[in-house]
């Protein structure tokens, strides 16, 4: 088995490949989609803001306005926006990269779309690239960190419920007066 591979495998098995408290999270939105992206990022924001976020120009500031979190902003797609993510995930700079994307229509594009997505796959991130990988991500690789982080949190906040119902608890009720 090649040693890499099983060295991935170890990980998965192990379960640290979420140790990482923040994911760097790069996404790529079409003019078309930007409504999906909106409402996506306002839905999950309690997810999401515990990430650390990559985006091209006008996406960078949807996400900016809709989880209220800073993102790291690229040139725009004609200006080298796509060649400045390529350079970050080559860098391995990006762990997840969503796309709300359309097949696109003019070539040049398309092409770059691509590259990035082949380029992507060579590096091993993970990618979502539909509605189906994205909420799979969602639930699985994101959520189960908020999980664990508000897990503390739920466990401390039980045993304050506790002790505050144990207060009136050992009180004699205004009906039984």
């Amino acid at each position: 088995m090649d040693g890499h591979l099983y060295n991935l495998k170890l990980e998965f098995m192990n379960n640290n490949i979420n140790e990482k408290a923040a994911k760097r999270i790069a996404i790529v939105a079409d003019d078309s989609r930007r409504t999906e992206l909106i409402e996506w990022s306002y839905f999950n924001k309690d997810i999401l803001e515990q990430h650390e976020f990559t985006a091209i120009s006008e996406t960078a500031d949807i996400l900016e306005g809709t989880l209220k979190v800073p993102v790291k902003k690229l040139f725009t797609r004609y200006t080298g926006g796509y060649e400045q993510l390529a350079g970050l995930i080559e860098a391995n700079k990006i762990d997840i990269l969503f796309f709300f994307a359309e097949p696109a229509v003019e070539k040049e594009k398309d092409n770059d779309l691509k590259k990035l997505l082949v380029l992507a796959a060579n590096h091993n991130l993970l990618i979502a690239c539909n509605e189906i990988t994205t909420e799979l991500l969602m639930r699985t690789v994101l959520k189960k960190e908020t999980d664990a982080a508000s897990n503390r949190g739920y466990r401390g906040l039980i045993r304050q419920t506790i002790s505050f119902i144990n207060q009136f608890a050992t009180k004699p009720s205004m009906a039984a007066m």
